[in-house]
This record gives C-alpha cells, sequence and structure tokens, in this order.
C-alpha cells in the first residue's frame, strides 16, 4: 500500500473480456505534483487501466478513490466532472469541424445558456495558446491539420478546464523532437501547480527524462513500481517482457546487397524544387533521417505513387515507373507501410484475414474473379505464425487489436504481395519494445530473401540500429549520406541542420 500522500488511488481492480483476462487484481497510485509513468508490452493492461479511470469502462471489481473518496464513472463525462483529462494517442477529433469547435465540443460556452458564445470560445483558444507557447489558428479546420498539430489540439482539449488528474498515452508520437521537448516543458508547469499526472510511452529515454516514478505492467498484472531515477533501461526492459534483451537490432553482417532494385534520378516535386537521388540494393535496409518536415515523406510518397512528381525518374527492377499510379508502382514491385496505419493503412471495421489479403488479391482469386477462400486462409495463417500476430482469430476486427499487431497485420499484406522493395514510414509507431524486436527480425528476414527496405523513421537510435545506410534530408534535399560505421546521432544531426561535415560520399 502506498503513501497517505497519494491523491489518486486504485486498488485491486479486476477486469475481464470474453477470453481475456485484461486486468487481474491491480493497484496503482499516483500523487499530485507528480508524473507517473505506467509502462508495459501492447497487451499488458495500461489501457484497459486508463479507460477505467477515464470512465470509457467499469471494473469487475475493485474500488477507484480521488482524494479518499470513492467514485464510480459511468461514462467519460463523469470522470470529466470529477476532473480528469484523457489525451489519447489516436486523436479522437472531427475534422469537418474547426479547432475551437473541437475543443469546446459537448461544453460550448453560451450567452444566457441559449446562442452560442463563438468570440468568448476563441479568445479562450487564444488565451491557452498564450499559456502554453502554442499557435493554433482557432478558426482552422482540423481536417488541415497535420498529425502533429492534431495532437496539440487533444493537449489544449484536455488542459482547457485545468483538470486535477491528465491521462496521456503516447503523447509524442506524432511530434518532433522539439515538440515533444514543448510539451515536457508543459508537463513540468502542470507538475508544479499539483497536477497528477499519468504518462503512458514506449518510449523509454522519454520516461526516464520526465517521469517521477514508474509502474510497470505485465500480462495484467502489476510488476511493481520504481523511481524513475534509480532503475534503469535495461530494468524496465526485462520486467516488461520477462527477459533480457541483449541486442535490440539484428546483427546485419549476415546481409550482403546485392544489384540495384530501386534508382531515383533527378526527382523533383515541385517547380524550383531541388533534385533527389537515391537508389536501394537487394537486401538493403537504407534509413531516410532529418528533422520534421523536410521533404522526406512527400519523396517516399511519390516513390510509391502517392504523389505525382513534376520531373525525373524512378527505376524498380529497371523498369520505369509512371508519375502518381499506386497500381502500377504495385505491379512493378513496390509495398507501402504509411505511418498513419489506423487512418490509412488498415480497415479498422475489416478482420486481420480481410486486411491481411487487400493488395494480393488476384494471387487468390479464380479466373472468374471469386476468392479462394482455402488457399488466403492457408497464407495469412501462416504468416501470422510467421511474425507471430497476437490475435484471438483471424476474423478478430483488427481494430481491436494492439497497436503492435496492426503494425504486423500490415506486414503481413505485404508479404502476401512479395514486393522486391518495401517502404515502410515510422515502423514501430506507438509499439511497445518486445513487438518491436519482433519487427526488427522480420524485416531483417525480409533482406535476407532479397527484399530491399526504404525506412523513415523519426526514432533516431532505431534509424541508425537498423539501417546499412542513410540519407539524410534538410530543407527538401539530401544533404548527406552515410554508411553503417560512419552514421552517428551527431553527424546526422549536423547534416540535418544544413552541414555535411563527416559525409560518406553524398555531394
Amino acid at each position: 500500500m502506498e503513501t497517505k500522500t497519494d491523491f489518486l488511488e486504485m486498488l485491486h481492480i479486476s477486469k475481464t473480456f470474453p477470453g481475456v483476462t485484461a486486468l487481474e487484481d491491480v493497484s496503482f497510485f499516483c500523487r499530485k505534483g507528480e508524473i507517473h509513468a505506467l509502462i508495459g508490452e501492447n497487451g499488458a493492461g495500461k489501457s484497459t487501466l486508463m479507460n477505467i479511470l477515464g470512465g470509457n469502462q467499469t471494473p469487475d471489481s475493485g474500488i477507484v478513490r480521488i482524494a479518499g473518496v470513492s467514485v464510480t464513472f459511468n461514462s467519460p463525462r463523469d470522470a470529466a466532472a470529477a476532473g480528469i483529462s484523457f489525451v489519447h494517442q489516436e486523436a479522437n477529433l472531427l475534422t469537418n469541424l474547426t479547432v475551437y469547435e473541437n475543443v469546446f465540443l459537448s461544453r460550448e460556452i453560451t450567452s444566457r445558456g441559449i446562442a452560442l458564445n463563438k468570440a468568448m470560445m476563441r479568445r479562450r483558444i487564444y488565451e491557452i495558446n498564450k499559456r502554453f507557447g502554442y499557435t493554433l489558428d482557432p478558426d482552422q479546420k482540423v481536417g488541415a491539420l497535420s498529425s502533429a498539430e492534431r495532437q496539440v489540439v487533444e493537449v489544449i482539449r484536455a488542459l482547457m478546464d485545468n483538470p486535477e488528474i491528465i491521462i496521456l498515452d503516447e503523447p509524442t508520437a506524432a511530434l518532433s523532437e522539439a515538440q515533444a521537448q514543448h510539451l515536457f516543458e508543459i508537463l513540468t508547469m502542470l507538475k508544479e501547480n499539483k497536477a497528477c499526472i499519468i504518462y503512458i510511452s514506449h518510449r523509454l529515454d522519454e520516461i526516464k527524462q520526465i517521469a517521477d516514478r514508474i509502474t510497470i505492467l505485465k500480462d495484467g498484472k502489476n510488476i511493481g513500481s520504481f523511481d524513475a531515477k534509480t532503475v534503469s533501461k535495461e530494468q524496465m526492459i526485462s520486467k516488461m517482457v520477462g527477459r533480457t534483451l541483449d541486442h535490440i537490432y539484428p546483427d546485419r553482417s549476415d546481409v550482403s546487397p546485392g544489384d540495384i532494385v530501386l534508382k531515383v534520378e533527378n526527382l523533383k516535386l515541385e517547380q524550383g524544387g531541388n533534385p533527389v537521388h537515391l537508389h536501394l540494393c537487394a537486401g538493403e535496409i537504407v534509413g531516410i533521417g532529418g528533422l520534421n518536415d523536410q521533404g522526406q515523406r512527400e519523396i517516399l510518397h511519390a516513390i510509391f505513387g502517392v504523389e505525382k512528381f513534376l520531373d525525373g525518374k524512378i527505376w524498380v527492377m529497371g523498369n520505369q515507373m509512371p508519375s502518381g499510379n499506386i497500381q502500377e508502382h504495385i505491379r512493378g514491385g513496390l509495398g507501402f507501410l504509411p505511418d498513419d496505419r489506423r487512418g490509412a493503412g488498415l480497415v479498422l471495421h475489416q478482420s486481420v484475414r480481410e486486411n491481411s489479403s487487400l493488395a494480393s488479391l488476384d494471387k487468390i482469386c479464380s479466373f472468374f474473379g471469386l476468392i479462394l477462400r482455402k488457399k488466403e486462409l492457408e497464407t495469412v495463417v501462416n504468416l501470422a505464425k510467421l511474425i507471430q500476430v497476437k490475435t484471438p482469430s483471424l476474423e478478430t476486427r483488427v481494430g481491436a487489436l494492439s497497436g503492435g499487431n496492426q503494425q504486423k497485420v500490415m506486414l503481413m499484406r505485404w508479404l502476401m504481395v512479395e514486393p522486391n522493395v518495401l517502404i515502410i514510414d515510422e515502423p514501430t509507431k506507438g509499439v511497445d519494445v518486445g513487438a518491436r524486436m519482433s519487427i526488427y527480425q522480420t524485416l531483417h528476414q525480409l533482406t535476407k530473401n532479397g527484399v530491399a527496405i526504404l525506412l523513415l523513421t523519426s526514432d533516431m537510435m532505431e534509424l541508425i540500429g537498423l539501417s546499412d545506410r542513410i540519407y539524410v534530408f534538410c530543407e527538401k534535399k539530401i544533404t548527406a549520406e552515410y554508411s553503417r560505421g560512419n552514421a552517428t546521432e551527431e553527424n546526422i544531426m549536423i547534416a540535418a541542420s544544413g552541414f555535411s561535415y563527416g559525409n560518406d560520399s553524398y555531394g
């Protein structure tokens, strides 16, 4: 039992879903003026525990107390009335509404209880912008915002009513390093104002930086709470996954690059833009580095055929690809995993089986266009075993899976296609360390089979740990190219700032 200084007490919480025990006798405590990190693998019970606190679910047993008073929440509105705000990983916003309309949704400010006081709501947005250093336009449609800006809207909405308890679920997943540091400054300010902050993240470095205490869940049980300053990353990983992880990234010494399978020459996306040149060889993992929004993602989209390019040429397996034609690029041997798996990568209401087969219907259909169910099922079953997808059934709705398993389903889709080149945007966004290891091993095995991988990641250690070569972007052009042995965090950041110190070969 924790001390009497605990403001939030969740005592002996249990929750069972059909066939799954999500939480088993879990107790959790958080103090005022504390940032308390909650960590564990996907499926460990973190989301269920916080959904109970946030009023999205009710426990089968257990007690929740705030300031010593027992509370029961039957809805998120009940939790909000008790001073609890929840910043979700996936921005839960209405894209057709403005920033201020989203922030004040269901809690609109009115004049005399009748007419909407739009001027007051806009003013409140400007006030919180000033308080926390944001620059959001209250009248901007959310659908026109970047993923990072949408996350900021979620944060503003959560902080608008000065909540006493703030839950943040992977809040930096869509943020740049600078934006993440800005958020940490805000959390420190809220901590000093005696807020009770619960922070969920798979990024152990940022947890070490921001948290006071850490509680670890595994298989629905509380493994223990630890002082963030004294517990090591290695200890956290070991307690989360039940084993030590001596080598997170695969040893690439057994993979030798083959012939060039992707060649990009003089690629321009806009008038006056800088031409981009790059290539991939069979069996290579080539990383794309640099600060956010430097044109990297647009180049990947052009290579896959999502965006049209103004000038230049793209060859895959020696064949020139047309501009802006996804189907032709897929037929040419390209596959693509987008960073927004829920919004752009998966059909959430469809099953694991259906999502896996979406890109390869031509391979599992008869001459008359009918899906050969036996062939489809055999293929999906074998792939699910190969990359260790955790799902109750292949008919389970993919939206019900954890982030790591959703990512694996997208990988399954392209394994069925058997591409020559696989483009992956943020391969482990919102994925726990155990699932990361599994994904890394899958990518490694693909390259051993001759697949070339073009990788964009904002995780510097992941970029360096996985890549055989790295291209660094700055201001929509490549400023440096590094081989595995010369790719350091310092060199990459220098090149990302517009310098070319330590550049291997890029001119």
